[in-house]
């Protein structure tokens, strides 16, 4: 079958695609047989922004077209912003481009987020007569959808117009058949648990890392943003009393110096995802303190790793971390937080079995390859009888 994906998030050097979880279900299809082609719209960026901004120019870094193993991805260009989607019609512009650039005539067209990447794929598939799969990951349904009317009505037309919705949790999904009276199909896209889960013992872990054996390690692992709860995640380690609490924040941000500044925090810039999992060996906790979510890959990966989890009830977290799988606290709530890091440290045989049984659902729900599996039947499906 050919197959067409078209990813919403930017590439960067490390990976290609901007995001891990596309990465990581394109190479469970590869294993079956299935090796879309990638197109990655990406909006045009002005000189004088690429010099006054190191993201910029990253983005630029990447080349226009590559192989990941056999998977073939391409950049396409188009005029927008962010900013401007709400004002503009970016979803024609990429659709315009995506059918300038179609490596070949598809069969059926994978577009990720609904606003304006996978509306413009809905776009291509009507143009071309073929079936259509969108799906849905957070930002598109929790915000996008509710921001204004005119966001509502476009999410209320890819949703509709899509042969087959998707989305990432349980949350997503009755989310967005209270919005549009469409019912998705929950379909996460899981992780290599192979890779989290082999294990590396914790000293080794750390003095691979330059990180003090002895500490107590609180890990985030994301963007650092407000809305990521960065800047409560730092109230509370100034408020924290114990003694030997170390927080390791991974990743790129406005934030990075404030967290640099803090003098109980280690700030480590954007690392090749392979490391992830040896930073979740070196931990103790890891903690997401976000105002809003789809699924976060992350949780999944410290879930398969066994490492405890602390983290906001928001969007898709709570289905994972329900029953005694993990710590559920208030978003900006820096007093919650706070209560629950001292109460991993109280209680680490609590938070250990709660790691357990949280590796044990991941497990189950979580495998990339199952969920891939899953995915390539409802390619067929729609394909055999559109």
């Amino acid at each position: 079958m050919n197959i067409l994906w078209i990813a919403s998030a930017y590439p960067h050097p490390g990976n290609p695609y901007g995001g891990i979880f596309f990465q990581t279900q394109l190479q469970s299809l590869s294993k079956l047989g299935i090796q879309p082609s990638v197109l990655v719209p990406t909006h045009r960026i002005p000189r004088f922004l690429v010099a006054l901004s190191d993201r910029y120019a990253r983005h630029r870094k990447v080349p226009a077209e590559q192989l990941d193993g056999k998977i073939p991805i391409k950049r396409i260009w188009y005029f927008g912003h962010r900013w401007l989607h709400r004002f503009g019609r970016s979803d024609l512009d990429i659709a315009d481009q995506i059918l300038r650039n179609l490596p070949f005539q598809p069969d059926l067209i994978h577009g990720h987020d609904a606003w304006p990447v996978a509306m413009a794929g809905v776009h291509v598939a009507e143009a071309l007569g073929i079936p259509s799969v969108v799906t849905l990951h957070g930002s598109d349904v929790n915000q996008h959808a509710v921001e204004s009317r005119k966001g509502a009505r476009r999410f209320q037309e890819v949703v509709s117009k899509a042969s087959k919705v998707l989305c990432v949790s349980r949350a997503l999904q009755v989310r967005t058949h209270a919005l549009t009276g469409v019912m998705p199909t929950c379909l996460p896209i899981g992780i290599d648990l192979f890779r989290f889960s082999i294990g590396m013992d914790r000293d080794e872990a750390r003095t691979r890392l330059e990180l003090p054996t002895g500490a107590f390690i609180v890990l985030f692992v994301g963007n650092l943003l407000e809305s990521k709860g960065v800047a409560v995640a730092l109230e509370a380690f100034r408020h924290a009393t114990m003694d030997g609490v170390l927080g390791v924040f991974v990743g790129e941000g406005p934030l990075g110096p404030d967290i640099e500044k803090h003098p109980r925090c280690i700030w480590r810039h954007s690392i090749p995802n392979a490391e992830v999992a040896t930073y979740m060996a070196a931990a103790d906790l890891m903690i997401l303190p976000s105002e809003s979510e789809g699924l976060p890959t992350v949780l999944v990966e410290a879930g398969a790793s066994g490492l405890p989890v602390l983290a906001t009830s928001v969007g898709g977290i709570p289905e994972l971390l329900a029953d005694g799988r993990g710590t559920l606290v208030g978003p900006n709530d820096v007093g919650s937080l706070l209560r629950g890091l001292q109460d991993h440290l109280a209680n680490p045989q609590q938070a250990k079995d709660r790691a357990e049984r949280l590796k044990a659902f991941v497990f189950q729900f979580y495998d990339a390859d199952t969920n891939a599996g899953k995915l390539a039947s409802i390619y067929q499906e729609l394909i055999e009888h559109p």
